[in-house]
């Protein structure tokens, strides 16, 4: 508790931030006097870069170079350090002044900036010191931006572009089906070794040439490679012939097993998605690796959804370890052994998996009757950390950001300040945004020490009496209004999602309007939106609607993230037990969000007292689609 007594400490006086905001209104309405007046006064405040930075962002292709230098001196290791730089390394470029752009420059993850940065070195004179960028720029899959075409010039021009180098992208190119790049490169290969390409391309425009008595593949070592597009190409058209090419050309695809396994695993899905189990054995060929786990998910859906169950135990215990297998598919192997009437290395399965805290795992201790793992384990930051980072310059301006309601640079700022933390850090960094009630960067932060025990910081009550008090007006449970709230926005009221919804649950404008109507509300508009109590309002009763029209905890919980309208089409055809019907969903992400929105409402239950909340009570057999075919259309929710 003695960190918590540092964060209220040391509270900035109301005149020099009301003095900061009459200098940003001065400077918006072109007073700089009364800006340079006002700025002159407040060199010490917390947020004084914030007004150097708008002076000089103005107009930034007036401004000096020594004024824009001298703040990126000034403020290093800060959000508004890199904004700054990204612009002025924008007009470095547009102005072709390369000796200052490599100067400038500092290493990021934009690969565009990286090939201004090695063209600005080759500009210079220091094309060699570009040579160990090479293969990480050249060797990808996809196109890269136009930045680095100069770039590519100069490497070829000298001589590192070898037939190798081309071939080996071209391979990598293939795999990944880009026929415009496969085209473009093609022709920086030798005519004489052009071949292989040009039969690639002739497949992907017309892959039935495989089954054509004339055609034989290339002799030049990439025949199983063209061979497997052919077929994938092939598939998309007709799985029947695909099937048919890979007899025709069995021979030859296995003198090459890696290479041909797309040909096999593309026939497989399409086989099984149609409800063939003979897909299954194709689909067998797929080699389990830690990188394409997702390949490995999409097989045993498929193969949960044919009730293939011996499948779903042989390739389950096939997984590498991994976080993934862990927490997901150990409760499907147990499942799997469960039918195939294994019952000991089935409840054995369900115990291994019970340990874990998520939705499978708490269906798992259903299973066997075993307790949730539920232990709350506070955070363990150490106080002299907390206090290194409460008396930073750092944290002083986060603070007046937040007084300011600046959230948005507030969490750009976080970022930045905890980028680089070793672990120990990142937890008192976690412990003190807790404690300011940041919930969202709390969350992220301990996020990233792999520290998942401290129920209470991951799980705040934030806004409690009130969901608690329209939960209990509308007629849903709190722990639900909860988990959906924790899931859109992890308590942060201000953000927006790419797709357009706002605030704390996350809600279109059009779905805001529309509850609202219906509550007999003014209609909102997006900035309303912003204010908790209108968006747990209509954000509840949204969801309130959406359990009315399904009487499905997992169907209302997926119409709430995809729309109703997507939800009717999954409704299964025969009546299906809950856990097969969420695994089965087809959208990755409304997959993953019915799964962490029931695994948080057993977490939330726990929270506020409701401790015999069971997974399993959430969850009855899902009917099938003849109970609701009468009904169509519907509102829609955040599509995140």
């Amino acid at each position: 508790m003695a960190g918590v007594s540092i964060l209220v400490a040391g509270a900035v006086l109301a005149d020099p931030r009301q003095d900061f905001l009459a200098a940003e209104s001065a400077l918006k309405r072109g007073d700089r006097g009364e800006f340079a007046r006002l700025s002159e006064t407040l060199k010490e405040y917390p947020l004084y870069p914030y007004l150097r930075f708008a002076e000089l962002t103005r107009d930034l292709g007036q401004a000096p170079d020594a004024d824009v230098e001298s703040f990126l001196n000034d403020y290093p290791d800060t959000q508004l350090e890199q904004r700054l730089r990204l612009a002025y390394l924008a007009r470095l470029a547009e102005a072709g002044r390369w000796r200052d752009y490599a100067r400038i420059y500092r290493p990021g993850d934009s690969m565009a900036r990286r090939c201004l940065y090695l063209r600005a070195l080759i500009e210079t004179g220091r094309l060699a010191e570009t040579r160990g960028d090479l293969d990480r720029v050249w060797g990808f899959a996809g196109s890269r931006p136009s930045e680095c075409d100069p770039l590519f010039a100069a490497w070829r021009d000298a001589g590192w572009l070898t037939t190798d180098r081309i071939r080996h992208r071209l391979n990598l190119t293939m795999e990944a089906g880009n026929t415009g790049l496969v085209r473009y490169l093609s022709r920086m290969l030798p005519e004489t070794d052009r071949d292989w390409p040009r039969q690639w391309l002739e497949l992907d425009a017309n892959p039935e040439r495989l089954l054509d008595a004339d055609w034989t593949p290339a002799a030049d070592g990439h025949g199983v490679s063209v061979l497997a597009h052919g077929i994938v190409r092939l598939n998309a058209v007709s799985t029947g012939k695909a099937m048919r090419a890979i007899e025709r050309w069995r021979g030859k695809l296995d003198t090459d097993p890696a290479r041909a396994r797309a040909a096999y695993v593309a026939v497989g899905r399409a086989l099984a998605e149609r409800g063939d189990r003979l897909g299954l054995l194709y689909w067998d060929r797929l080699v389990e690796t830690p990188s394409n786990q997702a390949g490995q998910a999409l097989r045993l859906r498929s193969a949960v959804a044919l009730g293939a169950w011996d499948w779903v135990a042989k390739w389950v215990s096939r997984m590498p370890e991994s976080q993934a297998k862990r927490d997901r598919w150990l409760y499907w192997k147990a499942r799997a052994d469960e039918r195939l009437g294994l019952t000991e290395m089935a409840r054995e399965g369900y115990r291994e998996a019970a340990r874990e805290r998520s939705l499978w795992g708490f269906l798992a201790a259903d299973r066997i009757g075993a307790s949730y793992n539920l232990a709350h384990r506070p955070t363990p930051a150490e106080p002299e950390r907390i206090r290194r980072i409460v008396l930073s310059f750092t944290y002083r301006r986060l603070v007046e950001l937040h007084r300011l309601g600046r959230e948005t640079d507030l969490r750009r700022e976080w970022r930045v300040f905890t980028r680089g933390m070793e672990p120990a850090d990142l937890m008192a960094a976690a412990f003190v945004a807790d404690v300011r009630g940041w919930h969202d960067q709390a969350i992220f932060t301990l996020a990233r020490t792999g520290y998942w025990d401290d129920l209470e910081l991951r799980f705040p009550l934030r806004y409690r009496e009130r969901i608690l008090d329209e939960s209990w007006q509308i007629g849903i449970q709190p722990d639900w209004v909860f988990a959906i709230l924790r899931q859109e926005s992890v308590f942060a009221r201000t953000v927006a999602s790419p797709v357009g919804a706002v605030g704390l649950m996350q809600l279109m404008p059009e779905t805001a309007r529309e509850v609202a109507a219906s509550l007999d509300l003014e209609a909102p508009s997006r900035w309303d939106l912003v204010d908790p109590a209108l968006n747990i309002v209509l954000g509840s009763s949204y969801l309130a609607s959406m359990r009315d029209r399904f009487g499905h905890p997992a169907l209302a919980t997926a119409a709430y993230n995809a729309g109703p309208h997507r939800v009717m089409r999954w409704l299964p055809r025969h009546c299906t037990d809950a856990d097969v019907w969420i695994l089965g969903i087809p959208f990755a992400e409304t997959r993953g969000y019915v799964e962490r929105v029931l695994t948080y409402r057993v977490i939330y239950a726990a929270r506020l007292g409701a401790e015999g909340l069971r997974a399993s009570d959430l969850l009855p057999p899902v009917p099938d689609e003849s109970l609701w075919r009468d009904q169509t259309g519907g509102r829609q929710a955040s599509s995140r």
